[in-house]
C-alpha cells in the first residue's frame, strides 16, 4: 500500500532552536470530528475499532490469533512493543492502509478497498491489509543488536544526531523495493489470492526485462520512471518470491531481522543477505534477472505505435458511440479526457482536472469514480465532477454503472471492508469479488470461492477456472463476455461465449484492459516497460484458457507455509472506548546536537568561546490514532539560550489547537548588541478552524498567540484567513494551477498591523512553470527600531513567532521595522530531467530545475522611502535520500539595487524534504 512519507525521515537540518512548525498539525491518520473508537487486546495486538467495524473486528481478532505466531515463527523474533491495528471508519474511505513504528507501533487499514478490486488479485481486502501491513511491522520493528535495542530502552521511536546517528530503527532505512517486495510475497500466501497472482504484475517485470531495465539502480531507488512506486510492489514481489522460491520463505523473512543488525551502516545489502540466505543481493538479483529475461523472451508484446500513451492506468468505458477514459501521457501535466468514437475510430482528447478514476456518464454529464475530502472533516468515495465536487447521492458509494432505467448499481463502502457488497438501487444484489460491467439490465461479475474465480451474468454462472486475477472487459452484441486473466507469461485477453466455451482473442501478454469497438474490434491497453499503450486491434479467436499460476505453498510439498483465512472470529465488547487523552504513550525522544562557531568581541566579556555547542531535544507523547500528542522540550539556541517546556496540541475535533509553555532557564541575550531583555517565562497558541475544503478548494481561519522571550514586551496576537485552490497532477514539480489568497491581522501592544499575500502559479508545455506571488503589510505602531514596532523585515522565515504580517527580504542586513512594506515577484522556472540513480549510495539525482525571480519592495519608515529592485538565479536539486525521500536542495544567487540595508550580491542555501 502507500505509505506516509514523514515516520522514517532522516533530518539533515540540525535545528539549533525552538521547532520550526505550527503548533498543531492536521491529523494525518483519521479525519476530524471522526465516530468513538473502542478497544480491544487479543494476544500482543491492540485493535481500534467503530461500533459499524465491530464485525470486521471481530474477524480480524480471529486472524491476528493465527497471524501473529506464523509471522513470529518465519521473521524469527517477537516484537518489542504491542502493535496497534486501526479499523478507521468510513469518514476515511481510503483504498489504502499504512503501517508505521512512528508515533508507536501501529498499523492503519481503511475501509476503501472494495474501489481497488480488480487490482489486488484477491479475496479479502481486510485481510490482505492484515497481511501486508503486518509484513512491515515485522520488517521494521526488529533491531538484533544491543545498541538499537538499548537506546529503545531509553529513547523510544526517537532519533539521535549529532548530526549522524546510530539507527533506532535500523531497518527504517531499508530500500521501498526490499520492504513492499516481501510485503507483496506475504500478503499473497495465505489462501487470500494476492498480487503474486496477478498477470498484470507478470506483465509488467516481464516487459522491464525485455527493455533492459532490471537494474539494481532503478529498482531499489523510487525513480520517476514509470511506474513510479508501483515499481516497488511489481518487481519487489517478484524478486522476493524468486528468493523464496530458491532458498526458503523463512530465510528469506528473517533477512531483516538479519539486517537490523547494521545500525552503525543501514544502507548494506550484500552482508545482511549473504547472512539470511547464503547468498549476495548483487549475485540473487543478477540471478533473478537472467530468470525473468528468459520468461520475457517467450512473452508476445504489443508492437507498432499506439494510438496513445499513459503513464497511469484508469478503467475504460463506453457507450452506444464512444469509449472515453482519462490518460496521462506526460505525468506532470493535468489527464486528457479521451474519447474514440466506435464507429469511425477517430481519437478526441482534451485538458481536464477530472480527478483519477473510471468516468461514468450520466443524466447528461461526466464524471469520475474518485476518492476526496468532500468536507474538511470528511474523505468521501463517489462520483466527483471536473471540479471535484462529489455528486451529492454517490457518497460512500462506488459506483459500476446505471440500468437502463438509471437505477445506480453499486459497491456500499461501509459493509465492504471484506469484500465487495454490491447493491442495485437500495436493494443489496450480492458479495462480489471483481468489478460489475452494467450491460443494459444485465450484471457481469466475478466470484472468490477458494481458488476459484466464477464469471457470472446476473445470478447465472458462465464460466470458472483456477486463479484469483480476472477482470470483466466488455460484452459484445451476441452475450460473448470478454474478460483479462493470466497467460502462462503475463495477461491475456479472453472470450467465453453463452455456451460456457472460452477461446484467447488476443496473442499478446501485455493486456490488461480492453472494450469493443464492434464485435470484431478492440480498444485493448497493454502495460509496457515506459508507459501504458492504447492499441486498436483486430480480435484473433483461438484455443486458449487462463493460465493457473501455481506458487510454492500451493503445491503438496509447500502446503506447510499456507495459513488459512478461516480462522473463526473472536467475540469483542465495546466495554473499552478509546479516548485519545488516556491513549497517550511514550512515543519517543529526539536529540539533535550541532555546533556554533562565533567571533569573540572584546567589548561582551560574557562570549564563552569560539565555539558552542547547541542541543535540541524533545520527548514525545502521543496516541496511535494521532489526536493529539504531548511533548516536553529543551534547547539551546543560536543565541546561547537554553529553554525548556512542555507543548500539547489536539486535532481530535472541527477546531484543532496546540499550545507550548517554556521557561528561559539561562538568558545569553546580553551577548546581543544591543543586549536585549527577556521575560523568564512565556506562552505560545494556534487555533486552526478549517471552513473549507471540498474540489481542490481549501480555506481555514487561524488565530496566534506567542509571547516573544527576546523582548519581555512583545507577545503578537494574529488572525489569519486564508483561500486557495490548488490542482497538481502526477509527478509535477510545481503545482500546475495555484490561487492563493490570505488575509490577516496582528495586535501588539496596542499596535496594529493588517494585510495580505497572493500568489498565483500555471504550468506550461515542456515543464515550465509561471509564477506571480505578492504581500502588503502596514502598521499604526510609532516605527520604532529599538523597541521593535511596526511591520518587521528579516532576511529568513520565523516559523516560532508566527506572526503573518512580516516580510521577508533575501539579503537584508540585520532586521528592521517599517511603517509599511509591500513586494511583488515574477518567476519563471523550467525543470530538467537528468536523473543520476546510484544503488550503492544513499544518495541519488532525480531532478533538477533552473528559475529566474525578480522581486520588487517598497517600503516605508516613515523618514525615508526605500525601493529596492533583486533579481535572482537559481537551480534547485530534488535528490533521494536512502532511496526512498525526496529531498530538495537549492542554491541562488540574488542581486540587489540598493545597498543602504541589503547586500547587493548574496548567495543562499536551502534545504528541504518532502512529504
Amino acid at each position: 500500500m502507500v505509505k506516509r512519507g514523514g515516520w522514517w525521515l532522516v533530518c539533515l537540518s540540525v535545528a539549533s532552536g525552538a521547532w520550526a512548525e505550527p503548533l498543531v498539525q492536521r491529523n494525518p491518520t483519521v479525519v476530524p470530528q471522526d465516530v468513538p473508537y473502542y478497544r480491544a487486546t487479543v494476544r500482543n495486538t491492540e485493535l481500534i475499532f467503530t461500533q459499524q467495524n465491530k464485525t470486521f473486528a471481530e474477524h480480524a481478532a480471529g486472524v491476528e490469533l493465527s497471524l501473529q505466531p506464523d509471522y513470529e515463527a518465519t521473521f524469527g523474533y517477537r516484537m518489542d512493543a504491542p502493535l496497534n491495528v486501526g479499523l478507521i471508519s468510513d469518514n476515511n474511505q481510503i483504498a489504502n492502509g499504512f503501517s508505521t513504528q512512528y508515533p508507536l507501533n501501529r498499523q492503519i487499514n481503511y475501509v476503501g478497498g472494495a474501489a481497488a478490486v480488480d487490482y489486488f488479485a484477491a479475496t479479502s481486502w481486510l485481510d490482505t491489509l492484515l497481511f501486508h501491513e503486518t509484513a512491515h511491522n515485522y520488517q521494521l520493528n526488529a533491531k538484533d543488536n544491543r545498541v538499537s535495542r538499548s537506546l529503545h530502552t531509553v529513547l523510544g521511536n526517537g532519533s539521535f544526531m549529532l548530526p549522524f546517528f546510530p539507527a533506532i530503527v535500523p531497518n527504517a532505512f531499508e530500500s521501498s523495493f526490499m520492504l513492499e517486495g516481501n510485503a507483496v510475497l506475504n500478503e499473497s500466501r495465505h489462501g487470500n489470492g494476492g498480487r503474486l497472482y496477478s498477470g498484470r504484475f507478470d506483465a509488467l517485470v516481464h516487459a522491464k526485462a525485455k527493455a533492459g531495465e532490471l537494474t539494481p539502480a532503478r529498482a531499489y531507488n523510487q525513480t520517476l520512471f514509470f511506474p513510479y512506486g508501483e515499481n516497488s510492489y511489481a518487481l519487489g514481489s517478484h524478486y522476493q518470491y524468486f528468493l523464496a522460491d530458491h532458498y526458503g520463505l523463512d530465510a528469506t523473512n528473517r533477512y531483516f531481522k538479519v539486517r537490523s543488525r547494521y545500525w552503525y551502516l543501514p544502507f548494506v545489502t550484500n552482508a545482511p543477505l549473504q547472512t539470511a540466505i547464503g547468498k549476495d543481493f548483487d549475485s540473487t538479483f543478477a540471478d533473478w534477472v537472467a530468470h525473468e529475461r528468459q520468461q520475457a523472451d517467450k512473452a508476445v508484446m504489443s508492437s507498432g505505435t499506439p494510438l496513445m500513451t499513459s503513464k497511469h492506468f484508469n478503467a475504460l468505458n463506453s457507450d452506444s458511440k464512444e469509449i472515453f477514459f482519462l490518460a496521462s501521457p506526460q505525468d506532470v501535466r493535468a489527464p486528457y479526457k479521451v474519447e474514440l468514437d466506435r464507429h469511425t475510430a477517430t481519437l478526441q482528447k482534451t485538458r481536464t482536472t477530472f480527478r483519477a478514476g473510471e468516468l461514468f456518464r450520466h443524466a447528461g454529464s461526466t464524471w469520475s469514480m474518485a476518492s476526496a475530502y468532500s468536507s474538511p472533516w470528511r474523505i468521501s468515495q463517489g462520483l466527483y465532477s471536473e471540479s471535484a465536487i462529489l455528486k451529492g447521492d454517490t457518497r460512500g458509494r462506488v459506483i459500476q454503472g446505471y440500468t437502463r432505467a438509471g437505477v445506480p448499481v453499486y459497491f456500499d463502502v461501509a459493509s465492504s471492508y471484506d469484500q465487495p457488497q454490491l447493491y442495485v438501487g437500495e436493494q443489496f444484489y450480492g458479495q462480489v469479488n471483481s468489478s460489475v460491467e452494467v450491460h443494459g439490465d444485465d450484471l457481469y461479475y466475478f466470484v472468490q470461492n477458494g481458488a476459484e474465480r466464477t464469471l457470472y451474468r446476473n445470478r447465472t454462472p458462465l464460466y470458472h477456472y483456477q486463479g484469483y486475477y480476472g477482470v470483466v472487459a466488455d460484452v459484445d452484441s451476441q452475450g460473448r463476455v470478454l474478460f483479462v486473466a493470466n497467460s502462462e507469461y503475463g495477461s491475456a485477453l479472453y472470450r467465453v461465449a453463452t455456451d460456457g466455451a472460452v477461446v484467447r482473442v488476443l496473442p499478446e501478454d501485455d493486456i490488461v484492459a480492453a472494450r469493443l469497438l464492434d464485435d470484431e474490434r478492440v480498444l485493448a491497453v497493454a502495460i509496457q516497460a515506459d508507459h501504458y499503450g492504447y492499441y486498436l486491434k483486430s480480435l484473433q479467436p483461438r484455443s486458449g484458457q487462463p493460465f493457473v499460476r501455481t506458487l510454492r505453498w500451493d503445491t503438496p510439498a509447500g502446503q506447510a507455509d499456507n495459513l488459512t483465512t478461516d480462522a473463526p472470529s473472536q467475540p469483542l465488547t465495546l466495554d473499552r472506548p478509546y479516548h485519545s487523552w488516556t491513549a497517550l504513550r511514550y512515543s519517543g525522544s529526539d536529540v539533535y546536537l550541532s555546533l556554533l562557531s562565533d567571533d569573540d568581541d572584546p567589548a561582551t566579556p560574557q562570549d564563552e568561546s569560539d565555539t558552542h555547542t547547541l542541543y535540541n531535544v524533545q520527548v514525545r507523547f502521543a496516541d496511535p490514532l494521532e489526536q493529539n500528542q504531548l511533548s516536553l522540550f529543551s534547547y539551546r539556541d543560536s543565541d546561547l539560550s537554553k529553554v525548556s517546556g512542555l507543548g500539547y496540541s489536539n486535532n481530535q475535533f472541527f477546531l484543532i489547537g496546540g499550545i507550548k509553555q517554556y521557561w528561559v532557564t539561562d538568558d545569553q541575550l546580553d551577548r546581543e548588541t544591543p543586549p536585549e531583555d527577556a521575560r523568564n517565562h512565556g506562552l505560545s497558541a494556534e487555533l486552526r478552524l478549517p471552513l473549507l475544503q471540498t474540489g481542490y478548494w481549501y480555506s481555514e481561519l487561524a488565530g496566534t498567540w506567542y509571547q516573544d522571550y527576546h523582548l519581555d514586551e512583545r507577545e503578537p496576537l494574529a488572525a489569519q484567513w486564508r483561500l486557495n485552490r490548488t490542482t497538481r497532477f502526477g509527478n509535477s514539480y510545481l503545482p500546475n494551477k495555484a490561487f492563493d489568497l490570505g488575509a490577516y491581522q496582528v495586535d501588539d501592544r496596542d499596535d496594529s498591523s493588517y494585510g495580505g499575500t497572493l500568489s498565483l502559479m500555471t504550468d506550461l508545455p515542456a515543464e515550465f512553470y509561471l509564477g506571480a506571488r505578492g504581500q502588503f503589510s502596514r502598521s499604526d505602531a510609532p516605527i520604532s527600531q529599538a523597541g521593535r514596532r511596526g511591520v518587521e523585515l528579516d532576511d529568513a522565515q520565523d516559523y516560532i513567532a508566527n506572526d503573518p504580517s512580516r516580510l521577508v527580504i533575501p539579503a537584508l542586513k540585520g532586521t528592521y521595522y517599517a511603517r509599511r512594506a509591500s513586494f511583488g515577484e515574477a518567476s519563471l522556472s523550467k525543470v530538467i530531467n537528468l536523473p543520476l540513480y546510484l544503488f550503492k549510495s544513499p544518495v541519488s539525482l532525480r531532478r533538477e530545475a533552473l528559475h529566474l525571480r525578480y522581486r520588487h519592495y517598497d517600503l516605508d519608515f516613515d523618514s525615508v522611502d526605500v525601493a529596492l529592485n533583486q533579481a535572482v538565479v537559481g537551480l534547485d536539486l530534488e535528490l533521494l535520500l536512502v532511496h526512498r525521500a525526496p529531498l530538495r536542495a537549492g542554491v541562488e544567487y540574488a542581486y540587489t539595487d540598493d545597498d543602504r540595508i541589503t547586500d547587493a550580491h548574496s548567495v543562499n542555501a536551502s534545504l528541504g524534504v518532502s512529504f
